[in-house]
């Protein structure tokens, strides 16, 4: 018996019945048939994709919240929407949907977005990006008994077999209800997207399921040219098993929304044996993945029409950290506590490749948010003299400083320094492009006078009591002493200065009487608060995530690929994005263009022999460049971890190296480098940098 909802008071005339609000969408979407503008006519079909799945999301959501129900109640005629009608003009036009209800039960659920959320997105219009929901439900009217999970076995009684017995049956019956219950809300999501009853794929098929998805999974991962009785055809031409999903892509319904569907009917199939591994377990799993459709729709929802199918690529997030929320927080509370005359350091330590340097450039960003300077060095091993690279950091540190900053810390340089100055301007030169009164007025310094590094120290701890910047050097095994004691000298000054220094180290290439033990113990006894911090690889959950965000898939249909990736790399971020390299370019990961997805084979990938070192990983794959493209990355190896673009040219000009130009686009596009503002050539990380310089042979290095 249906009954009417409940809903509060001057609210009512808000509610539409789900069927009434689907034909109007649909009149929405023949109307774009009219609209000139491709863009525009684009955008408006993901809003309304946006809207139904806000409404999917919501159905799914009472749906957890109910206690059994009747086949009819779980249909498009027993739901009902409400739309907002005093939209905001600055609300993005598919954030009107504000709740759904159910008339058989009298539930109905509020759908709002939290202020904060808005308040980031500021109301900005985004045409070339559909911006995600956070979404959050309240329930209110009273809910029903069990609430919140599917119906569950009641315990067994410990009197006898029977009553185990019974338990038994109970637990059959709940699995038997949520499969019915998948079932009901595959075929009202068809209903919902496709706007046309759900088809009988029952008897359409007359194989048995079991039979039938596992020739569906065996066929994704065919090679390009399938043979077959009648003759040979294209793999794109293989219809899905399933009629009703091939029926939803005809439509152009997202791939996103195909998996779901046919995913919900995979778990109704298990009482025939025909539950694929990635079926749904429980209607709880499929609100996870509704939200997480809705936060990211771009990277989740929506089809990927825009990249050349034959040459996708894994869509990583760039600057994302992944797995280290506790690490960052630990980094920003340290960076907070400082103060004039109470300096700080942080060390981090880790394999290479574990995201030291991603930790700290998280917070780089909130440093230059806020209009401060971060100095940054990277230490080189081929580097004979590492002083000369903290020099060149503070140098830079000049270069960074704008506008209203310039007078003001001018002022402040001639009031610390005074007749000195020249000292300073010496040390570091651009202090004289950035502040010309300063030339006039310093005192000049003989051309044979030579700073030792006590002088050095002393003139940059005088410089940082002016201009306060934190310090990250990276890769500091390499430093030495020299280098090392010039930071103490500035970190223990209990005058003015007010530093935050950050050290990152591979802790397994050092011993435990390397000068970075020294310089902890020597900034601890001068009081100086030190963090120590160690990374790990990531956990198989953020590994997941991180997998699941490169390959725009449900996490859970990436959890057994992840679990292989796992225990290859041991959850090293940069071997994982190597390592996942290497699988596509091998063919064991791809992307199928009749799904719009990646797909792979995990009993090949694990049974494949593929090194455990990155370093072999990568200096295979600069096997198989081209003449030019290694002998450019021989010489830019030799340079340490970056050359010049005018070094470059000049060498260019040589007959045995006339072709490493020819090599710099292969290089760039292969990841290998990437180009800075100052017009450097640089490896993209200290490994490649290593294979490189591995690619030279031992009599070579030697000359």
């Amino acid at each position: 018996m249906v009954t009417a909802l409940t809903v509060p008071a001057g609210a009512a005339q808000r509610f539409v019945p789900l069927p009434t609000w689907m034909d109007s969408e649909a009149e929405k979407e023949e109307s774009l048939s009219d609209e000139n503008d491709e863009h525009e006519k684009r955008r408006k079909k993901k809003e309304s994709i946006i809207r139904k799945t806000t409404v999917a999301y919501g159905i799914v959501e009472l749906l957890k919240r109910s206690k059994k129900l009747d086949d009819e109640e779980i249909r498009v005629d027993n739901f009902l929407i409400s739309v907002s009608k005093n939209v905001n003009p600055s609300q993005r036009s598919w954030a009107d949907i504000d709740s759904v209800g159910m008339l058989s039960s009298g539930m109905w659920l509020m759908i709002e977005e939290p202020p904060y959320f808005n308040a980031m997105l500021g109301g900005e219009a985004c045409y070339d990006r559909i911006l995600g929901r956070f979404l959050a439900v309240e329930m209110k009217s009273a809910p029903q008994e069990n609430v919140g999970k599917p119906a569950e076995a009641k315990a067994a009684p410990k009197n006898g077999l029977n009553d185990i017995h019974m338990a038994g049956m109970n637990a059959l019956a709940a699995v038997a209800e949520e499969s019915n219950r998948c079932h009901l809300f595959a075929r009202l999501l068809y209903e919902l997207y496709a706007h046309e009853p759900f088809p009988d794929d029952a008897a359409s098929t007359k194989e048995p399921a079991k039979k039938r998805l596992r020739s569906y999974n065996e066929y994704l991962m065919l090679p390009p040219e399938v043979a077959s009785d009648e003759g040979v055809f294209e793999m794109d031409t293989i219809p899905f098993q399933i009629p009703s999903i091939v029926r939803m892509q005809k439509l152009g319904i997202p791939a996103s929304i195909c998996f779901m569907t046919q995913n919900l009917l995979e778990y109704a199939l298990r009482g025939n044996g025909g539950q694929s591994d990635d079926a749904y377990e429980s209607l709880g799993v499929v609100g996870e993945d509704l939200h997480l459709l809705l936060l990211d729709p771009n990277r989740f929802l929506f089809d990927h029409d825009n990249q050349n199918t034959g040459n996708m690529k894994l869509l990583y997030r760039e600057g994302k950290l992944y797995g280290r929320h506790k690490e960052e927080t630990l980094i920003t509370e340290a960076f907070c506590r400082i103060s004039p005359g109470k300096s700080e350091a942080f060390f981090v330590s880790g394999f290479s490749g574990s995201g030291k340097s991603m930790l700290v450039n998280c917070l780089s960003d909130k440093v230059n948010a806020v209009g401060g300077y971060v100095i940054k060095h990277k230490f080189d091993v081929l580097c004979l003299c590492p002083l000369s690279g903290v020099i060149s950091a503070f140098n830079k540190l000049c270069l960074m400083i704008k506008g209203g900053d310039r007078p003001v810390i001018a002022k402040k340089l001639m009031e610390e320094f005074g007749a000195g100055v020249g000292l300073l301007i010496r040390l570091l030169p651009n202090v004289s492009a950035l502040f010309p009164e300063l030339v006039s007025s310093a005192t000049k310094v003989e051309a044979g006078d030579v700073m030792n590094a006590r002088s050095v120290s002393f003139t940059l701890l005088r410089f940082m009591r002016v201009v306060t910047s934190p310090l990250f050097l990276d890769d500091i095994q390499w430093a030495d002493s020299t280098a090392l004691d010039v930071i103490h000298t500035i970190l223990s000054d209990k005058l003015n200065s007010c530093m935050f220094f950050v050290g990152t180290y591979r802790d397994n290439e050092v011993q435990v009487d390397h000068d970075i033990f020294n310089l902890m113990r020597e900034l601890e006894t001068s009081h100086v608060h030190t963090t120590k911090l160690s990374l790990a690889g990531l956990d198989q959950s953020d590994l997941n995530t991180m997998i699941s965000d490169a390959l725009c898939l449900y996490p859970r249909i990436c959890k057994s690929l992840t679990e292989i990736v796992f225990q290859k790399t041991k959850g090293n971020p940069f071997f994982v994005l190597e390592f996942m390299k290497s699988l596509q370019s091998r063919g064991l990961l791809r992307y199928n263009s009749l799904q719009k997805r990646w797909v792979w084979n995990e009993d090949v990938i694990r049974g494949e022999e593929i090194t455990e070192n990155v370093l072999h990983l990568l200096s295979s794959k600069m096997n198989g460049l081209s003449d030019n493209v290694k002998t450019l990355l021989r010489v830019m190896a030799c340079y340490g971890v970056k050359i010049h673009a005018l070094v470059i040219g000049y060498l260019s000009e040589r007959k045995e190296y006339s072709g490493i130009r020819n090599g710099l686009e292969e290089a760039l596009g292969g990841g290998f480098i990437v180009k800075d503002e100052e017009g450097y050539f640089q490896f993209v990380h200290d490994k490649v940098h290593e294979a490189a310089y591995s690619l030279i042979s031992i009599s070579e290095r030697k000359q």
